[in-house]
């Protein structure tokens, strides 16, 4: 004969049976999430070491007067109209000077290029232009827009994408 116990007529030994068994479905359901988790996130990191390896080679971007040229003529056909001349002002608001002034050269090279073929965060008007341009079309563009940097931002710019490039090898992600 077991004696049960009653509080205001709930049975407390199977309240404590259903929260043993509630936490240990949780505990259950949490490990199997993180188990696929861990499983996808790794493919992921392989993934993107094996496509940073096909690019390592690009940044810091390499100014050639061959890639300035058609970087100014690129601009003026595809960018101009929004950001204005690179030294500025801004054609439409939101879109930022490129020049000294601006913010731009904070950033490193491979995070310029993958905003321009596909947006940067958080942009609003800004399009993707991916299918639109080529990578070299890019890097031109890029080239022509440091090519208007003060040489100390130039290095300063060229530092900070190659420090961004030595992680992007090591850690094998953006």
């Amino acid at each position: 004969m077991s004696v049960r116990y009653s509080l205001d007529g709930i049975d407390i030994l199977d309240s404590m049976r259903l929260k043993k068994r509630l936490v240990a479905a949780s505990l259950l359901f949490v490990v199997a999430v993180l188990g696929a988790c861990g499983d996808a996130n790794d493919a992921n990191i392989d993934d993107a070491a094996s496509i940073d390896a096909a690019d390592s080679g690009k940044f810091p971007i390499e100014l050639t007067s061959r890639r300035i040229e058609a970087g100014k003529l690129i601009y003026s056909q595809n960018c101009a109209s929004c950001h204005g001349p690179v030294q500025g002002p801004a054609a439409i608001d939101p879109a930022p000077v490129h020049g000294d002034a601006g913010h731009t050269w904070h950033h490193p090279d491979r995070l310029l290029y993958q905003w321009t073929l596909d947006r940067p965060p958080l942009a609003t008007i800004m399009p993707a232009f991916r299918g639109a341009l080529s990578d070299e079309e890019v890097l031109a563009v890029l080239s022509y827009i440091k090519s208007s940097w003060l040489p100390e931002i130039q290095e300063r710019q060229d530092l900070g994408s190659a420090q961004y490039e030595a992680q992007v090898i090591e850690f094998g992600t953006d």
